[in-house]
């Protein structure tokens, strides 16, 4: 009587994903060695795909079938035991030999004769032809997608997989990351943070987590991934593969030019390097003139006195440039007339700081009842579901109903959540109070600070930033217009709710914290 080896394979690729799972296989078989009298000396399984050598169980189990332990192999179907030449060449060499006597197949007849080993090399060489098929139709419309404009791998960070209105898969917004994902872009292309305080920033005071996922994701970024990030062209609206750049269909991000600042600034292999002596604006400001970049040179005259210049790089050859330089004195003088302009003297900043505090007050005094109300809302959401499954455990519901219903709760419950959490999270205040601590702090530092404090300051408050005819424009950025137009507000509260609002939408925008005007160290 011969002896069997049970051999049960399954490849995660894409070649077995009709197959049945190896627990399947592994009953399928059981009962058809039950009903045949066929003797199982050995479970063996794999999850390996065939499509190539080197399968460590396979290989095994045919030195153990030379040695003597088994005369046969029982398999769902042949391509479970090979789907490459050598591997299926290895079955057949053994059958000649007579130490492989039979194989049996739940899907497959076969017979141990010259015409049953043609027939199973046949089968053998149509497993082949399938993987190496379906290998070259994936590849093909890989190709085919890229060059439509859409990614065929995993979207990245503050981008989702979605369908278009005619059902076709596409990439959108993931509008909870994608905000914030822009605000770190524009942090990092101001120059004034490492890569490190960038994912502090993230996960501290953005609060950023990373996608959920089953088995993976829900965690604040690593320095790593903040690096991919940065250094991923599917942010400025192109995919890449193999070397070769695709535009693509998504909402791009940020520019092809900022990508490539963003290279120059991380200093890839091929890009620019950042120069060695570090001036406070290069890399903020472009030329108003011809849209270059404005760089920075140190002079000294006859008498050893230092003076720093900034000027266009004037290497936009389509274009004649003719801007002049200009005086880091002069452009120090601009920025503080603007910083002049959001400037919150210390008793201002006292009362609107009492302000938010009053409000914080009120609002958890209210926010008690509220939550309260949310919470037992919460409450009778649950309760609601649970009866719900229970009338349809009981088919008092039809399953359309139970689904519709059901759909209907689950929503409530989910918005009753994100309201809680909302509550929870008191979002505007620390950020509002930072806003006016920086506005009353920027001119000190941007006089006393060091380069990179002064950069940190103009990159914040400021976007835009375009040198023309020596003049400096600086779009201030949302919440600082607020406090340049706040005498036209009829109170500060109103200028507190404005900065309020601001920050309940925008709940990304980062204002960094400044050290309180005191004596400079002389490390400054």
């Amino acid at each position: 009587m011969n002896r069997y080896f049970a051999y049960c394979r399954k490849s995660s690729e894409e070649e077995d994903r009709q197959v049945m799972s190896i627990q399947s296989q592994i009953q399928e078989l059981t009962t058809h060695a039950q009903k045949n009298h066929l003797q199982i000396v050995g479970v063996l399984e794999e999850a390996q795909s065939a499509r190539t050598t080197g399968r460590a169980v396979f290989n095994q189990m045919l030195k153990r079938i030379e040695r003597g332990e088994a005369s046969g192999i029982l398999a769902w179907h042949p391509d479970r035991l090979a789907r490459n030449a050598l591997d299926g060449g290895q079955i057949l060499h053994l059958l000649d030999l007579g130490e492989l006597m039979d194989l049996r197949f739940p899907t497959y007849t076969f017979e141990n004769t010259p015409q049953g080993k043609f027939m199973l090399g046949i089968m053998f060489s149509q497993s082949k032809y399938y993987v190496d098929a379906l290998s070259e139709n994936i590849r093909r419309g890989n190709r085919t997608r890229r060059a439509s404009g859409w990614p065929t791998s995993t979207v990245p960070q503050g981008y989702l997989n979605g369908r278009s209105p005619a059902g076709g898969k596409i990439v959108i917004k993931d509008e909870q990351r994608f905000r914030i994902l822009r605000r770190l872009w524009e942090l990092f292309l101001s120059g004034a943070y490492s890569l490190p305080q960038l994912r502090d920033i993230a996960s501290s005071e953005m609060g950023l987590r990373t996608r959920k996922t089953k088995r993976r994701g829900g965690s604040p970024l690593s320095v790593s991934g903040i690096y991919r990030i940065f250094s991923n062209p599917f942010y400025c609206g192109y995919i890449v593969h193999d070397g070769q750049w695709y535009q693509g269909k998504h909402d791009a991000m940020i520019t092809i030019d900022e990508f490539d600042r963003a290279q120059a600034l991380l200093g890839r292999p091929g890009r620019a390097k950042p120069k060695g002596h570090e001036f406070a604006f290069t890399g903020l400001i472009r030329c108003g003139r011809c849209g270059g970049s404005v760089t920075a040179e140190e002079k000294r005259n006859r008498y050893g006195y230092h003076y720093v210049y900034y000027h266009c790089t004037h290497k936009k050859t389509q274009t004649l440039c003719r801007e002049k330089c200009v005086e880091e004195d002069d452009l120090m003088a601009q920025i503080l007339l603007f910083l002049e302009a959001i400037y919150i003297d210390n008793q201002t900043l006292s009362e609107l700081l009492a302000l938010i505090e009053d409000e914080k007050r009120k609002e958890r005094g209210v926010q008690v009842g509220v939550k309260q109300s949310v919470q037992a809302a919460l409450q009778a959401c649950q309760r609601n579901l649970d009866n719900l499954t229970r009338l349809r455990y009981r088919d008092l519901l039809t399953d359309e109903e139970f689904i519709r219903q059901r759909g209907e709760l689950t929503q409530e419950q989910q918005k009753l959540k994100e309201r809680l959490r909302r509550l929870e999270e008191e979002n505007w205040i620390e950020p509002s109070r930072n806003l006016f601590l920086f506005s009353n702090r920027a001119k000190f530092w941007l006089v006393h600070g060091t380069s990179s404090e002064k950069r940190l300051i103009l990159a914040t408050v400021g976007s835009n930033l375009l040198l023309s005819d020596k003049k400096l424009r600086i779009d201030a950025e949302k919440p600082f217009r607020v406090l340049r137009e706040r005498a036209s507000f009829p109170n500060l509260w109103s200028v507190v709710n404005d900065v309020r609002t601001f920050f309940e939408e925008e709940p990304g925008f980062a204002i960094p914290v400044l050290p309180e005007p005191g004596i400079v160290s002389q490390a400054r």
